[in-house]
């Protein structure tokens, strides 16, 4: 078994040599694909406001589409970049900018696995809840730190999904199964990633209150634009801590970076 550990702090110097590298890229991708995210909301927000059924209707399924189709871009194009960059490979624009479509099913797959095991696991911690509220209610905080802490688990498992699947080749499954083989190994390291990741996402709000208080009405313009930059760090960061591991073995006992793609 493999004795490698991941190093966060160098994988986050090399997310960041990456980002400075490419800023142009990343920051102009990312502006494209939250803009049509935002779009999304747009048109379904404008659906309500509508007093036409049928043209309400059309309004909600085209933002649920937009939506949707402007995460899964977002989340592969990002992915592909930083997997680019961590690798010093030439990062290309029309490679990034390139629309998900049937290839990115596996990708789509491992969002759902993400978002299944987290429902289940939830209802699962509301049962174990339900039945200690009703046998011994003095532990009844006792399941739902239990969930917490096996939701917390599953998305830790599923930080290198994307790479996984991307970058090795692992089917939705495959994938799904060695995130937590690494986390199993490696779940220090991937808690500290964890925690990297929150700080970034968290970064903008806190830049945003900020603003707000310094120059009210500001707030909301801050935050969208320190979501633009931290988005392709946070993404370069998660490359960098797979590149660090693309040797473990896979589920089949090869290495995952040696997979059938």
């Amino acid at each position: 078994m493999s004795k490698r550990r991941l190093a966060l702090r160098r994988a986050l110097q090399t997310a960041l040599a990456g980002y400075r590298r490419h800023p142009g890229q990343l920051l102009g991708f990312s502006a494209a694909a939250v803009g049509l995210h935002l779009l999304g909301w747009a048109l379904f927000a404008a659906a309500d406001l509508n007093d036409s059924g049928v043209l309400g209707l059309l309004l909600h399924a085209a933002g649920i589409a937009v939506y949707a189709g402007s995460l899964l871009w977002l989340l592969e194009g990002l992915s592909r970049a930083g997997l680019a960059v961590t690798a010093g490979r030439p990062l290309r624009w029309r490679a990034l900018c390139r629309w998900p479509g049937p290839r990115s099913w596996p990708l789509a797959c491992g969002l759902i696995n993400l978002a299944v095991a987290l429902v289940v696991t939830a209802l699962s911690g509301f049962v174990a809840w339900s039945l200690v509220l009703y046998l011994l209610p003095a532990l009844q905080v006792l399941p739902v730190l239990l969930a917490v802490v096996a939701g917390v688990a599953v998305m830790l498992s599923q930080l290198l999904n994307s790479c996984l699947v991307l970058e090795a080749g692992l089917s939705p499954s495959a994938a799904f199964r060695q995130g937590f083989l690494l986390l199993e190994r490696h779940w220090a390291g991937l808690l500290g990633l964890g925690a990297a990741l929150c700080g970034l996402l968290l970064s903008p709000l806190l830049l945003g209150l900020l603003s707000e208080g310094l120059l009210p009405g500001c707030g909301v313009a801050a935050t969208g634009l320190g979501l633009l930059a931290v988005l392709p760090l946070a993404a370069n960061s998660v490359a960098a801590a797979y590149r660090q591991l693309e040797t473990e073995p896979s589920p089949s006992g090869a290495p995952i970076s040696g997979s059938d793609r």
